[in-house]
């Protein structure tokens, strides 16, 4: 006897139903983009009992001929495409022909259309797929769905759903995520009879944030505007103070369509990382438009996933994208000194400020000569040089070395830096180095700044495909997991990309012959060990790694604290700081240097002397 059966077109469309209808908030989701893709300039959205026993989005698109409406509910009937060329050259949401079929296979729908050319509108109801009673009705221009009792003949599915308020908070985020979309359409939300926000439909993209984040988000926002290769990137990314402990305040279209995607998410997060002081996830609204030829949207029923011709390139105008927004706010922070006899020494960062209190016992403690601090009472060197060189001299430093700083052009104007040309004046601690400009002086991890240049050094060296590597004159045989070694096989010409040249040794050997330049020689076993967890263990593959990858390699070579630097090496330091793009913090966020002005020096040394009186 068979035992293979051909299944019943009922039960064919409930299991296709599956994919497209997961919860409420899919239906709301198909219903609002085809109100989108129909024109419409209002849509209203109204749930109840989390959508569960009402959905009803009304809106004043096109509407439906009447000699169309019952067409639309079959499976695979579309008006949006017409032959398989148009699947990829895709402008509208939807276009697989499945929304309507899916929905009213699991639920009781209603829907009033009509066209601004017809003079009477159509009613037409459906239960469980079929239609049950169709008529002439009066309309205003557009469509009216109505779905109840979602699920009601498939209550397996129904036992899986979360609670109503649950429910209802999911509805939320997607209907918001749809309004970003287009800030050009009033949308307008109620949950339960209650509006839970309306925007405006202005077309400003940050009236819409306001309307539905509040004022609050929209004070803390920097804009994306980017473009290259007729790929255009816009939207608002939220500064330090709006990072979230989870990724749902990231939306993220592509041509007007709502997705998620790893490479995409990766380019901005690793940007954010690199200029936060916290390891919070951002708060984004990126729109990305496209060439839809250059991207596959036919992946999954939902159309939540796409796929680039060329995720390197995307990664690449993304990351630039994002750091052209962050580059134009960032700021060196600001030393402020408080002197109260009555507090211990106890620094304490407010946002773009670093404050420190000193007592006397610490007031004593600096005013003791220390061979690791050198100080300069002159704030304007480039005055009399030969007092500078007689100065320094007496320092320790050879005249050699002082000469050879001094050569140094003191004020560069060919190129751009984001702060002053800076005097090195010597160590604090062998951690960090003292440097004065004209009217203010700064405090320099030397750590943090190197690891910021080799950052972008190696990531610039990445990006060109140039990063140098040395060849060892003895190849180096490392055993690995045979997964391991599966997956670093599959991305050998990656990494040779960042300079490792890996040769298979058979069994679960490989010999590694080539490794890249990284200043301070560390142990390329450890780097390359280090690197090849961090790709494994991440989700995203090598692409979306990059950036640790990089921040590993900089971290690695990077200046440690305690390092004994020469007058000439702290200055080449802060040259190459000062030409970064992101001079101010190190990859991971950590502030890279402070600053205070002399004016506000002598402030509080007045100040000092009116406590001690």
């Amino acid at each position: 006897m068979s035992k293979i059966r051909i299944l019943d077109d009922d039960l064919i469309t409930k299991i296709a139903a599956g994919e497209v209808v997961e919860r409420p908030a899919s239906v709301v989701k198909e219903l609002i983009e085809n109100s989108i893709d129909a024109g419409a300039s209002i849509i209203e959205v109204e749930i109840e009992n989390g959508g569960i026993s009402l959905i009803k989005i009304t809106d004043n698109g096109h509407g439906i001929e009447k000699d169309d409406v019952e067409i639309a509910f079959l499976r695979h009937t579309t008006s949006k495409i017409k032959n398989e060329d148009d699947l990829y050259n895709i402008r509208t949401l939807g276009f697989r022909g499945e929304a309507l079929a899916s929905i009213c296979a699991v639920s009781k729908v209603e829907m009033i259309t009509k066209t601004k050319d017809d003079l009477t509108g159509t009613k037409i109801y459906i239960e469980g797929g079929e239609i049950i009673d169709k008529i002439e009705c009066g309309a205003p221009d557009g469509t009216t769905i109505i779905v109840k009792d979602l699920f009601y003949n498939t209550p397996a599915r129904l036992k899986f759903l979360k609670t109503p308020s649950r429910e209802a908070m999911i509805v939320s985020e997607i209907v918001q995520s749809l309004a970003l979309s287009k800030e050009n359409i009033s949308f307008k939300y109620k949950n339960n009879g209650k509006i839970v926000f309306a925007t405006k439909g202005d077309g400003n993209l940050l009236n819409a944030i306001l309307s539905l984040y509040g004022r609050q988000v929209k004070d803390n926002l920097l804009k994306i505007d980017y473009e290259e290769n007729d790929i255009k990137i816009e939207g608002y990314i939220g500064n330090n103070a709006l990072g979230k402990n989870n990724r749902n305040y990231q939306t993220l279209f592509i041509n007007g369509r709502l997705i998620k995607n790893k490479t995409i998410n990766a380019a901005i997060e690793n940007v954010y990382r690199s200029y936060s002081t916290s390891d919070k996830f951002p708060f984004y609204v990126v729109k990305i438009t496209m060439n839809p030829q250059l991207i596959d949207v036919n992946v999954h029923p939902t159309k939540a996933e796409v796929k680039f011709q060329n995720d390197q390139e995307i990664y690449r105008l993304v990351y630039k994208a994002l750091q052209n927004a962050f580059a134009t706010t960032a700021s060196v922070p600001k030393i402020i000194i408080d002197l109260n006899v009555e507090k211990n020494f106890s620094p304490e960062i407010k946002s773009e400020e670093i404050t420190f209190s000193f007592n006397k016992q610490d007031k004593q403690s600096l005013e003791k000569n220390d061979s690791d601090i050198f100080i300069s009472y002159k704030p304007n060197v480039k005055e009399d040089k030969q007092e500078y060189i007689n100065e320094n001299i007496n320092k320790d430093k050879s005249i050699e070395e002082v000469k050879n700083f001094e050569d140094e052009e003191i004020i560069d104007n060919k190129t751009s830096t984001l702060f002053p040309k800076l005097v090195p004046i010597g160590q604090i601690h062998l951690t960090y180095i003292i440097a004065e400009a004209e009217n203010d002086f700064y405090i320099i991890d030397q750590h943090a700044a190197h690891e910021r240049v080799l950052y972008e050094k190696y990531l610039d060296e990445y990006q060109r495909t140039a990063i140098h590597s040395q060849t060892l004159l003895t190849p180096k045989i490392i055993d690995l997991k045979t997964s391991d070694k599966e997956f670093l096989l599959e991305n050998i010409d990656n990494f040779a990309k960042i300079g490792f040249v890996i040769e298979d040794f058979g069994g679960n050997s490989i010999s590694l012959r080539s490794v890249p330049v990284i200043y301070g020689n560390p142990n390329y076993i450890d780097v390359f060990n280090e690197i090849l967890n961090e790709i494994v263990q991440s989700s995203g593959g090598f692409l979306n790694s990059i950036n640790k990858i990089i921040y590993t390699m900089a971290c690695k070579g990077a200046i440690k604290a305690g390092d004994k630097l020469t007058l000439s090496e702290m200055n080449k330091l802060i040259d190459d700081l000062r030409r970064c793009k992101n001079p101010y913090s190190c990859p991971h966020g950590r502030p890279t240097l402070i600053r205070m002005t002399y004016d506000d020096l002598e402030k509080n040394l007045e100040e000092s002397c009116k406590v001690i009186i």
